[in-house]
C-alpha cells in the first residue's frame, strides 16, 4: 500500500500515482511562465517532511521556498495569515523563525 498518492488531470484525462516510505513522491506542475515543485517523505522520525520549489519558466527545479515537517508548513501558513490580518508582529516572529522567512519568500 502507498504512503503517498497524487493524481494529475489534464486534457487527457486523469492518472495517479503512488509513493513509499522508502520512494517518498515528487510531483511537479508547469508552465512557460512558472513552475512548482512538492517533494514529501518522511524523516528520522516519522514526521512528514515538505519541499516546496519554485521555478521561473518550465524548469523542473527550483529554488527552495519551504523546506520542513508538514506540521511546520501548518504553524507557518497560520503565522502568515494572523501577519496578514494584523493579529500578529512580523518583526516579533521573523526573529524567531527561518520558517517564517522561507514562507515569506513563499507568500510575499
Amino acid at each position: 500500500m502507498s504512503k503517498f498518492y497524487g493524481m494529475v488531470r489534464g486534457n487527457r484525462g486523469a492518472a495517479t500515482r503512488g509513493g513509499s516510505a522508502n520512494s517518498g513522491f515528487k510531483s511537479t506542475a508547469q508552465s512557460y511562465d512558472g513552475s512548482v515543485i512538492t517533494c514529501l517523505d518522511y524523516d528520522q522520525n516519522d514526521a512528514l517532511k515538505v519541499r516546496i520549489e519554485l521555478s521561473e519558466g518550465s524548469s523542473t527545479y527550483g529554488d527552495v521556498a519551504f523546506n520542513g515537517t508538514f506540521d511546520e508548513l501548518k504553524e507557518g501558513l497560520e503565522l502568515l495569515k494572523q501577519i496578514k490580518e494584523g493579529k500578529a508582529s512580523v518583526t516579533i516572529h521573523r526573529e524567531k523563525s527561518n520558517k517564517m522567512k522561507q514562507l515569506e519568500k513563499l507568500f510575499g
